[in-house]
C-alpha cells in the first residue's frame, strides 16, 4: 500500500475485480489457515461484486444528472463519458489521490499534475450547488465504501500471509498440527 491511492474509476474497477476473484484465485489458498478466513474473504468478494455493480450504475446516474464532459479516448470504451470524467474530477478532490494514475488512466500524459488538477477543480466550481453536492455525496460515499473493504481485505490476507510466514501450531479436530518448518 503506498501513499496515495488509486481512486479512479478504473483502479477501483480492477482493484474489486481483484477482490471478487481472490476466493477461488488467492495465493493463500494452500494455507493452513485459508479455512478460518474464507467465509470472511468470500463475504468480502460479495460486497466486492455488489460494489462494481453500484459503480457501473453510479457512472450512469452521474452521466445522466451532470453536464457532457468528454474524455479523449473514451470512444473505445463502452461507459459513459460523462459519468466517469466527473467521477474522476471529483476523486481527484481527495489529497491522497493518486493525480499521476489517474491521468494516465485517461491518457493524459503531462507532467504538471498540478495543472490538470486546478483545470478539473475550476470545473467543478461551474458546476451549481445542488450539483456539486450530489457528485460530492455520491463519490465521496462511494469511495469511502470501497476504502474500507480494501482495507479490511488487505488486513485478512496480510493476516493470512504472516500466519504463514511464523508456521505456527493449529488445534484441528484431530488434535494439534505441528508446522511443516520453523524459524526461531
Amino acid at each position: 500500500m503506498g501513499l496515495f491511492k488509486k481512486l479512479d474509476v478504473w483502479s477501483i474497477n480492477d482493484e474489486l475485480d481483484k477482490i471478487i476473484d481472490y476466493y477461488y484465485a488467492g495465493i493463500e489458498k494452500g494455507s493452513q489457515y485459508w479455512d478460518y478466513y474464507s467465509d470472511q474473504i468470500n463475504e468480502m468478494s460479495i460486497i466486492a461484486s455488489d460494489l462494481w455493480n453500484e459503480l457501473m450504475g453510479l457512472k450512469e446516474k452521474i452521466g445522466r444528472n451532470l453536464p457532457y464532459k468528454e474524455i479523449k479516448f473514451c470512444e473505445e470504451d463502452e461507459s459513459n463519458q460523462t459519468g466517469i470524467a466527473w467521477f474522476n474530477s471529483a476523486a481527484c478532490m481527495l489529497s491522497d489521490t493518486d493525480m499521476v494514475t489517474l491521468l494516465e488512466n485517461e491518457n493524459i500524459y503531462k507532467s504538471n499534475t498540478y495543472r490538470e488538477k486546478q483545470i478539473r477543480i475550476k470545473a467543478l466550481e461551474r458546476l451549481t450547488k445542488k450539483q456539486q453536492m450530489y457528485l460530492y455525496t455520491e463519490v465521496i460515499g462511494f469511495i469511502t465504501r470501497f476504502l474500507e473493504l480494501q482495507n479490511a481485505f488487505e488486513t485478512i490476507t496480510a493476516i493470512i500471509r504472516e500466519l504463514e510466514y511464523h508456521q505456527s501450531f493449529v488445534i484441528t479436530k484431530d488434535g494439534v498440527v505441528a508446522p511443516d518448518e520453523a524459524y526461531l
